[in-house]
């Protein structure tokens, strides 16, 4: 390959190092908060990540973003115990993949 034909990722080893860093932190995240949850709740839980500091928790439908609505004190409170202290806030929200 000449030098003036470079491979299409050259340069982009942070970025993707980066991509790769968010994306284990999301999955951790999500397996924390489903662990969180005593019930049947964390079945619907899809993804969790933070966006400054709130917790944002993605579920599979309305009536369960309702039910964690009502638990989200005791997920709270249960997060921090559990080390988790980045957020304040918690916002729940219906939909697929990382809120």
């Amino acid at each position: 390959m000449s030098d003036s034909m470079k491979p299409i990722t050259e340069g982009l080893g942070s970025l993707f190092a980066d991509l790769e860093r968010r994306a284990r932190a999301s999955i951790e995240l999500t397996a924390k908060v489903r662990q969180a949850l005593p019930g049947e709740e964390k079945e619907h839980i899809l993804s969790a990540s933070y966006r400054d500091d709130t917790l944002l928790v993605s579920v599979d439908s309305a009536a369960w973003a309702s039910r964690l609505h009502y638990a989200q004190h005791e997920l709270l409170e249960r997060l921090r115990a559990a080390g988790e202290t980045q957020f304040t806030k918690i916002r729940i929200k219906v939909g697929p993949g990382t809120p």
